[in-house]
């Protein structure tokens, strides 16, 4: 009876050790584990049983007698954890000791996942936070006060679309500001679009901005310098309130003389010969060009 009990724990020991070097084995990708090519017989019938059923479940104790007896809560896991105080609840863990490799053994740290059981994780860095040089068009609501590379794209279009003149643009830390003309010209667009005329630029206006056909623009007097032009005709709305503000001033254009081109009023000769009677008269060169300087006395005199 001992001999037979010899022999069972005997088989037990072979099967754990199996066990454990087939963890290690398994890490190392080898195919075969080298233990089993020396065993036989019974021996190597409890290693693969063991290799099977990856955890011992326990663990006998003989008796003088011969007798074997189960013992309850001493187990062999495959996890690496200690039991408590009492003395009853020990446990072997496999994944803290590697098994045999090459004849020696050696220490694997059970806190490094391997590549075959962890998937790696890796933390996208956030963004840095934008500000005024960083901001595009779009980005945020641009209202009045405000300054930056996004308000610096905003009026590149309005004055590419006809509602601002480069020269109204006014600069604060080396950027245009959304200042009252630049309001104005917004809300001329948003009028033009059909949109409420609130003065603010949204992103979804932004987009309708850029798209935005020029030859629909409705031109406000000094948002382009006019002058006679014999080649072409230039026609607008601007020029229909040039008119307006010659006859105020008392120098208007001959009637009869003068050129539509639909509802637009075409800057004619006879309307070059009035801005010239008007410049000379108030003390601007007579050039007939009618610009910033010559706009203002204008607005001036005919209040």
């Amino acid at each position: 009876m001992k001999h037979k009990a010899k022999k069972i724990i005997r088989n037990i020991l072979i099967g754990a050790v199996a066990s454990l070097y087939h963890t290690d084995a398994q890490a190392a990708e080898s195919s075969t584990p080298p233990l089993l090519e020396g065993l036989n017989g019974d021996d190597q019938e409890s290693a693969v049983s063991a290799l099977k059923n990856k955890i011992i479940k326990n663990v006998l104790q003989v008796k003088k007698n011969g007798e074997t007896k189960l013992i309850a809560g001493h187990r062999s896991h495959m996890s690496h954890r200690s039991g408590g105080g009492g003395g009853g609840g020990h446990y072997s863990h496999a994944s803290h000791y590697s098994g045999y490799s090459s004849g020696s053994s050696r220490r694997r740290s059970h806190s490094s996942p391997t590549s075959s059981s962890y998937g790696t994780t890796y933390s996208t860095p956030k963004p840095a936070p934008k500000t005024y040089k960083t901001y595009d068009l779009g980005d945020r609501t641009l209202k009045s006060g405000l300054y930056g590379n996004d308000v610096s794209k905003l009026t590149s279009l309005l004055v590419s679309k006809n509602y601002m003149n480069s020269s109204w643009i006014t600069m604060q830390h080396g950027y245009p500001v959304y200042n009252a003309r630049v309001v104005a010209a917004v809300k001329r667009f948003q009028k033009d679009a059909g949109k409420p005329q609130d003065g603010v630029m949204t992103s979804s206006l932004a987009t309708v901005l850029e798209n935005w056909d020029e030859s629909k623009t409705t031109l406000v007097l000094g948002i382009r310098n006019i002058e006679y032009n014999n080649a072409s005709e230039l026609a607008g709305n601007d020029v229909n309130e040039l008119i307006a503000l010659l006859r105020k001033a008392g120098f208007a254009p001959d009637p009869s003389k003068l050129k539509y081109n639909g509802n637009k009023a075409v800057f004619t000769k006879d309307i070059e010969t009035a801005v010239k009677l008007f410049q000379a008269y108030n003390g601007l060169t007579p050039n007939g060009r009618v610009d910033e300087a010559t706009i203002s006395k204008l607005k001036a005199v005919a209040k």
